[in-house]
C-alpha cells in the first residue's frame, strides 16, 4: 500500500513539473511573440553650433531584429527628403528638427522629427539619440578613434569628413556615406561592454547629446533578442539609403524653388518590407 502511494505521489509530482514547464514555455512563446519584429533607434545628427535652431543634418534608423532570420540594418533618410506635412506643408525632412519654441529647453524638435519619420516609413520608433557636431567629435574620441576605409581617424578628423559636403565628390551623398561608415565603426567598437558603457555615460551627462529610451521596452526586447538569437550575438549590419531622385520644386513657404529628394515609392516600400517591418 505504501509502495502504491509513493508511485502515485511520484506520478503526481511529475505531472506537476510537466504542467509547470508547459505553462512556462507557453508564457515564453507568448512573451516572444508580443515583442516587435524590430527595435528601431532613430539617430539624429544636428548641425547645431550655437543657440540657433538646428536642423537634422543626418537621420539614420538602426533596426535591431528580434529574430536572427531578419537583418540588422542601418537605414539612411536623405536630409532633403520631400515631406508633405498636414500642418507644416511642403518641407524637407531636415527642417522639422528646427521647428521648436524657444521657451522649451531642447536641442531640437525630436518629437516632431520622430513622428514625421514614423509616418513616412510606417514604423514605430522606440528610442532616439541626438548628437551635435561637437558631441560627435567627443564620442569618436571617447572610443579612442575609429578605423575606416581611409585609415584611422580621431574625433576632429571624423567631424571634418562628415561636416563639409564640398570636399566630397558626391556632395551630400558622399558626406552621408562617410557618416554611415564612421557611425558603423563606432557601433562596432560598442560591442565591447566597457566602450558601450563609456558611450552611455557620455550620452547621459553631456549637454550636447541626448539619449531617450524606454528602459522597460528595451529590456523586454533585449530578452526577446537573446531568445531569438540563442544568445548575445551581433550580426553584420546591412546598410541602405532610401531611394529616389533629386528635383527642384516650388515651395510656397520660401517663395522659390528648392532642391528635394523625392522618394521612389516602390523602392522605398521594398526597403521598408525587408529592413523595417
Amino acid at each position: 500500500e505504501r509502495l502504491g502511494c509513493r508511485r502515485w505521489l511520484r506520478r503526481l509530482f511529475l505531472r506537476g513539473v510537466l504542467i509547470t514547464l508547459a505553462v512556462l514555455i507557453l508564457l515564453g512563446v507568448g512573451f516572444y511573440l508580443s515583442q516587435p519584429k524590430f527595435y528601431h533607434l532613430l539617430v539624429i545628427g544636428s548641425d547645431q553650433r550655437n543657440s540657433e535652431h538646428a536642423r537634422s543634418d543626418a537621420l539614420m534608423i538602426v533596426s535591431i531584429p528580434k529574430s536572427k532570420q531578419d537583418p540588422l540594418s542601418l537605414t539612411m533618410v536623405p536630409r532633403d527628403t520631400k515631406v508633405e506635412h498636414a500642418e507644416k506643408g511642403l518641407q524637407k525632412i531636415t527642417h522639422f528638427y528646427a521647428m521648436w519654441d524657444d521657451t522649451v529647453d531642447r536641442m531640437g524638435n525630436v518629437e516632431l522629427t520622430q513622428s514625421v519619420v514614423e509616418d513616412l516609413l510606417d514604423i514605430k520608433v522606440h528610442g532616439t539619440v541626438e548628437v551635435t557636431f561637437d558631441s560627435f567629435t567627443d564620442i569618436v574620441d571617447t572610443v579612442g578613434g575609429v578605423d575606416i576605409s581611409t585609415g584611422h581617424v580621431d574625433g576632429a578628423e571624423a567631424q571634418e569628413l562628415v561636416h563639409n559636403r564640398f570636399t566630397q565628390a558626391e556632395g551630400d551623398f558622399g558626406r552621408a556615406a562617410e557618416q554611415r561608415e564612421i557611425f558603423k565603426a563606432v557601433l562596432d567598437k560598442a560591442k565591447s561592454p566597457l566602450v558601450a558603457r563609456k558611450i552611455y555615460d557620455y550620452l547621459q551627462t553631456s549637454d550636447r547629446a541626448r539619449l531617450r529610451l524606454s528602459m522597460p521596452s528595451l529590456i523586454s526586447f533585449g530578452l526577446a533578442y537573446v531568445v531569438g538569437h540563442r544568445g548575445v550575438t551581433v550580426p553584420a549590419m546591412e546598410e541602405v539609403v532610401l531611394p529616389g531622385e533629386g528635383q527642384r520644386i516650388y515651395t510656397p513657404s520660401f517663395d522659390k524653388s528648392l532642391y528635394y529628394w523625392v522618394l521612389d515609392e516602390d523602392g522605398t516600400k521594398e526597403i521598408m518590407d525587408k529592413y523595417l517591418k
